[in-house]
C-alpha cells in the first residue's frame, strides 16, 4: 500500500465509486477483533469537501461500533483497493453519513484488485485434459486467483485458456465461476519456504461470477485485508 495526497486521481476514483454504487466499509478493531459496517457511497461533493454514504437498516447497529471516540472513520473500498481515515461530518436520524474528504489515502498500485494470501487454506478445483485437480489457492482477489505448484506437478496451461467451470472452496463456501488463465511464471529456488526447489505460479482472471458469490468474496477479501492491516500495525 502506498500513501498518496488526495487530488485528481482520488476524485476520479470516488466518482467511479458513486457511479458504480460501490460499497465502502467503515471499520474499527477491538483487541484484534474487526468490527465493520458496510455503507453505500451516494454522492461526492468536492466543493463542500464531503462524501455522502448510506447505511442499510440492518447495519445501523454496526455503525455505532465503528465510530471512534474522536469521530473518525477508517474506510476501506474493496472495489478500488483504497483505504483512508476520514473525520465524521454528520449522521442524521436516517443514518445518512457524511464524512470529510481525507487529506491522504492508501492504495495498492500494481493492480486494481489487491491480492491477498488467505489466513486459512482455500481450494480451487478445475479440469485439464479431462482430469480434475484440486489445489490450494495461493492468493485471491475480487478479480481472480492464483495457485503455486512445485516443478514436479507442472502442467501446461496456455495463456488465454478459458475454464467454463472453476470451483472455489473459500472457508467452506463453494462457488462456481468462469475464468481464464492470464499467465504462468516460474518461481526461483528458495523464493518461497514451501518450495525450496522452485516451482511455478498460474494466475486466473474471473470472467463470470454470480452476484451472491461476488458479494461473499467482497466480504471475505475485506475482512482478510483488515485483519492483515491490524497485524502489520501491531
Amino acid at each position: 500500500m502506498k500513501e498518496q495526497k488526495t487530488g485528481k486521481d482520488f476524485d476520479r476514483m470516488i466518482v467511479e465509486a458513486v457511479q458504480g454504487n460501490f460499497s465502502f466499509y467503515a471499520w474499527h478493531s477491538f483487541g484484534g477483533v474487526v468490527e465493520k459496517c458496510e455503507l453505500k457511497v451516494k454522492a461526492y461533493r468536492k466543493d463542500y469537501g464531503e462524501i455522502e454514504l448510506d447505511v442499510k437498516p440492518e447495519h445501523h447497529e454496526s455503525l455505532a461500533k465503528v465510530i471512534s471516540g474522536n469521530r473518525v472513520l477508517n474506510i476501506y473500498v474493496p472495489e478500488l483497493s483504497v483505504s483512508f481515515t476520514a473525520e465524521l461530518k454528520s449522521v442524521n436520524t436516517e443514518k445518512k453519513v457524511k464524512i470529510y474528504v481525507p487529506k491522504e489515502y492508501s492504495f495498492y498500485e500494481r493492480r486494481k484488485h489487491e491480492r491477498l494470501q488467505p489466513l486459512k487454506t482455500c481450494y480451487m478445483s478445475f479440469e485439464v485434459n479431462k482430469l480434475v485437480f484440486k489445489k490450494s489457492i495461493f492468493d485471491i482477489s475480487l478479480g481472480g486467483i492464483a495457485i503455486i505448484l512445485p516443478k514436479t506437478d507442472k502442467m501446461i496451461i496456455a495463456q488465454g485458456k478459458e475454464f467454463p467451470v472453476l470451483v472455489l472452496d473459500v472457508y467452506g463456501r463453494k462457488m462456481k465461476v468462469k475464468a481464464e488463465c492470464i499467465n504462468s511464471v516460474n518461481i526461483d529456488r528458495f523464493k518461497l519456504d514451501s518450495l525450496p526447489y522452485g516451482g511455478y505460479k498460474i494466475a486466473f482472471r474471473f470472467t463470470a461470477i454470480s452476484k451472491e458469490d461476488k458479494d461473499y468474496l467482497v466480504e471475505f477479501v475485506t475482512h482478510q485485508i483488515l485483519l492483515q492491516q491490524i497485524k502489520k500495525a501491531n
